[in-house]
């Protein structure tokens, strides 16, 4: 017990890309939250841990206007879409508004906050459309 594998029935992968190797990888499900809100991820390139972000809408076929996980065919960016002059350099510890465009330094990426998030423990996130990455969950205000 605790030890964070499990080679049970529940022992699945989910595509994520992580920012430290720069990669996607299939990653096994780790740990999950007793509301099946955030589903932790093990990274088989550097061994770190990060959240996934699962909703009901994922699990029962499309939502409301919003694509889980980092699928571009929901809706599309293009760079053309966005005014890069007024990207914010996208750090965990700022906070950001929905309408707001982020740059991710690690990705190279420019992207637009869709929505907000609370977590449970009083933490936040912001999904973000990405024109390379796609649909991303982002930690937000981070301190």
């Amino acid at each position: 017990m605790g030890k964070g594998k499990s080679a049970s029935k529940n022992a699945r992968t989910i595509e994520q890309y992580c920012s430290v190797c720069k990669k996607t990888f299939e990653m096994p499900v780790v740990e999950g939250a007793d509301n099946n809100e955030v589903t932790w991820l093990k990274c088989p390139g550097c061994k770190g841990f990060l959240p996934c972000m699962i909703n009901n809408e994922q699990s029962s076929g499309k939502g409301e206007g919003e694509d889980s996980g980092s699928s571009k065919e929901a809706r599309d960016l293009a760079l053309e879409d966005i005014d890069t002059d007024k990207a914010i350099e996208y750090g965990e510890s700022s906070e950001y508004k929905v309408g707001d465009i982020i740059y991710h330094r690690s990705w190279n990426d420019y992207g637009k906050v869709l929505s907000k998030e609370m977590l449970p423990g009083f933490r936040k996130t912001i999904l973000v459309q990405f024109i390379n990455q796609g649909t991303i969950r982002l930690l937000e205000g981070v301190t």
